[in-house]
């Protein structure tokens, strides 16, 4: 932990992981405890705890769910088609090889993508902190852009002071200003550019809580709000008819022990870590493919599952089919 991340904790502040920073730490999770399976079953109850562990932590997180659907197809595949269990083994490691592969990629092609539409000039409000919006910022900077940013605090967590830091070092002139000011300084700006923790079928997206805010006010002002969104973030549990579910932290994302001690015995905190966007608020979606409108989402999940709807089964049917090797 850096003194700066001790010093917010001591504050009762705790900065989380971006949701790529999240996946790969995931998928070194998986890939360890896939080593030390000796059978089917086994790999069966690694996947149930991968599920139970995901719905616990970040149960927000569609990249992950997307990984896991891949994971566990290659389990329940391998036992039906009994496949000698040293070679799925194997397919497993192949795979998360590949997805971590595919993380880093996918957010670097987006980036490129994204950053054509910052133009010289630009005065940005960015929220939180996304890796894939800080490499479409390193684009536009090695494209000779000059920009300025305007970053909310990005409470609970205080992510958005780890994002003013990080740009004030890449040399740009940032403003960090309190959440709640928004509003105020939306006549100041230009673009917005934020990150996604998934995007449902429908084109509306899953973010750190205050981006539908962010949004709302940049709409009601006519300032375009751009998401950087790479499509293994597209949440494919939606078609299905699920919702993403949006998880609250609880008061040590506030406060510090002692902090608490001296508020009235029946004080409760509530704390949203992520809220949904609509998606007639989005101008664009930064994707690996391309830049789409929300609305034109379809087209692109037709491209890379080849139909519409997709005929990728839910983590559901998955997990049934995982239950069944279980017995």
């Amino acid at each position: 932990m850096s003194s700066f991340e001790e010093a917010l904790a001591r504050n009762g502040y705790s900065i989380g992981l971006t949701s790529s920073e999240y996946t790969l730490e995931f998928i070194e999770y998986l890939a360890k405890n896939t080593a030390t399976t000796r059978n089917y079953k086994d790999l069966a109850i690694l996947f149930k705890n991968a599920v139970r562990k995901l719905e616990l932590e970040r149960p927000a997180s569609a990249q992950v769910y997307n990984l896991l659907r891949d994971i566990g197809l290659i389990i329940s595949e391998g036992a039906e088609d009994q496949v000698d269990f040293e070679t799925t083994k194997n397919n497993i490691i192949d795979a998360l090889d590949i997805w971590r592969n595919r993380v880093i990629k996918e957010c670097e092609e987006t980036a490129v993508i994204a950053s054509h539409r910052l133009v010289n000039g630009d005065v940005v409000l960015t929220h939180s902190r996304s890796i894939c919006v800080l490499k479409t910022i390193e684009n536009a900077m090695k494209q000779g852009k000059r920009l300025e940013f305007y970053v909310p605090e990005s409470r609970p967590g205080m992510e958005g002071l780890a994002t003013a830091i990080k740009l004030n070092e890449m040399g740009f002139k940032v403003r960090l200003i309190v959440d709640s000011a928004v509003r105020f300084f939306m006549k100041n700006i230009t673009k917005v550019l934020v990150g996604a923790e998934a995007v449902a079928v429908n084109g509306a997206v899953v973010s750190k809580v205050g981006t539908s805010l962010i949004s709302l006010i940049a709409n009601e002002a006519r300032v375009r709000v751009f998401v950087v969104a790479p499509t293994s973030k597209f949440s494919i549990e939606t078609l299905f008819g699920e919702l993403v579910e949006l998880p609250e932290g609880d008061w040590r994302r506030l406060m510090t022990p002692d902090i608490l001690a001296k508020l009235p015995e029946n004080y409760r905190a509530r704390v949203p870590i992520y809220d949904v966007t609509p998606p007639n608020y989005i101008d664009g979606i930064a994707t690996e493919h391309g830049l789409f409108a929300p609305q034109a989402l379809p087209v692109i999940l037709k491209e890379i599952y080849g139909s519409w709807p997709p005929k990728a089964p839910s983590i559901e049917e998955v997990l049934e089919k995982i239950d069944s090797i279980i017995g």
